[in-house]
C-alpha cells in the first residue's frame, strides 16, 4: 500500500504560537505557501495558520499567531494515498501536513503533490475538460472594482474570477490570493494616522484591471485532462478559464475539479457532496452557486470534524413575517443543520438575499463548531496537565 508520506515535501515553514504575524508572513510569500502548520516546542502540530484567516482577522504585524490559528487538521504518516486524495478533495485542502504516531510534523502533502502523483501515474482516463470543468463561470467585467470581486468571491464560494472586456471576451484574471495579499501588505505597513485607511479603500475602489494577472493562461473545452495537468503543474496556478475560439468563457477548471473526477472512481471514498435542490427554487445559475457555496463550507467542517448529515430549509417570507403570497420583494428564513461526529450544530438566518442569508447561516454554524473545538482541545491540554 502506497502511503502518504512517500509523497510528501519537506515543511517549508513551521509557526510557533508565540511568534508574530509580522514575521512569519514574509516567510509565507517568499515560498509561497497558503496554509502552514502550528507547532509546539517539540514539534507536535497544535494548529493551522492561515493566510486567507489572518487577512480576513485583520490583523497586524504585532499580533501572536496563537490569536489566528485554526484548530490542526492533518495525516498520519500511514495514511492511504487514495484517502489522502480523497480528503484533500473534502477539505478544499492546498497544504496539509503530515504527522508521524507522536503528532510530530514530518512533511507536508500539497495539491500539486498529489496532482503530479495522479499525473505521472496515469490514473485517469483521457478525458476533455469540458466533462468536468465548472461551469457556468462566474465572472467580473474589467471595470468594476475589487471591492466588487472580493465580495463576488466571498458571496460564491470561488477563489478566481475571470476579467472579460466590454465585449464579454477574456482580458485577465484575478484571485483571491491576490487581493488578501495586496490588502494584508497594506495592513501590515500602517502607521499611525489614518493614511493607510486611504490606501486601502483606494485599493478597493480601484478597478480589477489594474491588478489582474494579464493575459491570462487558458484553456479550450476539448484539451485532454493530462495537458490541463501539465499547465497547472508548469505554471504552479490552482485553475484555469476554458475559453472557446473567440476569447469567450464557458467555464473554469481547478486541480479540485480533476482530483474529484479521480476519487470518483473510488467508490469506498466519495467526496462529501450536498445537492440543494428541493429548498432552492427559481434560477438554476443562483441553485448552482447556492450548491458550491454549502459544499465550500462543508469542505471546511469535515476538516475537523466527521459530517454526517445536512438539511437546509427556505421560507420566503412577507415583510410582517407571514408567508410570501404576492408577487414583490422576497425575504428569507434559511435554517441549517449540520450533524457531526462532535453532535449537531443548527443556525437560523433572515435577510433579502438567499446566496448571503444562507452564507450568513454557515458562518453561524461555522463559530459554533470553531468553539466546541477549541473547548475540547482546551480540556484536552488540562488533562495531559494533571497527568503529569
Amino acid at each position: 500500500m502506497s502511503t502518504v508520506i512517500s509523497i510528501a515535501s519537506e515543511p517549508k515553514i513551521l509557526a510557533k504560537p508565540s511568534m508574530r504575524i509580522g514575521e512569519i508572513v514574509p516567510k509565507m510569500k517568499e515560498y509561497g505557501v497558503k496554509e502552514i502548520p502550528v507547532v509546539d516546542d517539540d514539534n507536535r502540530i497544535i494548529g493551522i495558520l492561515s493566510y486567507r484567516r489572518i487577512a480576513v482577522k485583520g490583523v497586524g504585524r504585532d499580533t501572536r499567531v496563537q490569536s489566528v490559528m485554526d484548530p490542526p487538521f492533518y495525516f498520519v504518516e500511514d495514511t492511504d494515498i487514495d484517502r489522502a486524495i480523497a480528503s484533500i478533495v473534502n477539505w478544499r485542502a492546498r497544504e496539509v501536513p503530515v504527522v508521524n504516531a507522536k503528532g510530530i510534523v514530518i512533511g507536508i502533502v500539497s495539491r500539486n503533490n498529489v496532482l503530479r502523483y495522479v499525473y505521472e501515474r496515469g490514473l485517469l482516463p483521457r478525458i476533455r475538460v469540458e466533462t468536468i470543468m465548472s461551469s457556468p463561470p462566474i465572472t467580473i467585467n474589467k471595470d468594476e472594482s475589487i471591492a466588487r470581486a472580493r465580495w463576488l468571491m466571498n458571496k460564491s464560494g470561488i477563489s478566481r474570477l475571470p476579467v472579460l472586456d466590454d465585449n464579454e471576451k477574456i482580458v485577465g484574471v484575478i484571485t483571491l490570493s491576490d487581493i488578501i495579499e495586496k490588502i494584508f501588505s497594506i495592513r501590515l505597513s500602517r502607521r499611525k494616522g489614518y493614511e493607510w485607511i486611504q490606501s486601502e479603500e483606494s485599493f478597493l475602489a480601484a478597478p480589477v484591471s489594474e491588478f489582474m494577472s494579464s493575459p491570462p493562461i487558458v484553456a479550450p473545452p476539448d484539451i485532454d485532462v493530462y495537458k490541463a495537468m501539465e499547465i497547472l503543474l508548469n505554471n504552479n496556478i490552482s485553475g484555469i478559464p476554458i475559453t472557446r475560439g473567440d476569447d469567450r468563457v464557458i467555464g473554469v477548471l481547478s486541480g479540485i475539479d480533476i482530483l474529484r473526477k479521480y476519487v470518483e472512481s473510488l467508490v469506498a471514498l466519495q467526496p462529501i457532496s450536498a445537492k440543494i435542490s428541493n429548498a432552492i427554487e427559481g434560477d438554476e445559475a443562483v441553485r448552482l452557486q447556492i450548491e458550491k457555496l454549502v459544499n465550500n463550507y462543508l469542505s471546511k467542517f469535515s476538516r475537523y470534524l466527521n459530517v454526517i448529515d445536512f438539511k437546509i430549509s427556505v421560507k420566503t417570507l412577507t415583510k410582517s413575517g407571514k408567508n410570501e403570497s404576492r408577487e414583490g420583494r422576497k425575504q428569507f428564513d434559511v435554517k441549517i443543520r449540520v450533524v457531526t461526529s462532535a453532535g449537531a450544530f443548527a443556525s437560523e438566518s433572515i435577510c433579502w438575499d438567499l446566496p448571503t442569508c444562507i452564507r450568513e447561516a454557515l458562518e453561524i454554524i461555522e463559530k459554533r463548531i470553531r468553539k466546541n473545538i477549541e473547548k475540547r482541545m482546551f480540556r484536552g491540554r488540562i488533562s495531559t496537565e494533571e497527568s503529569t
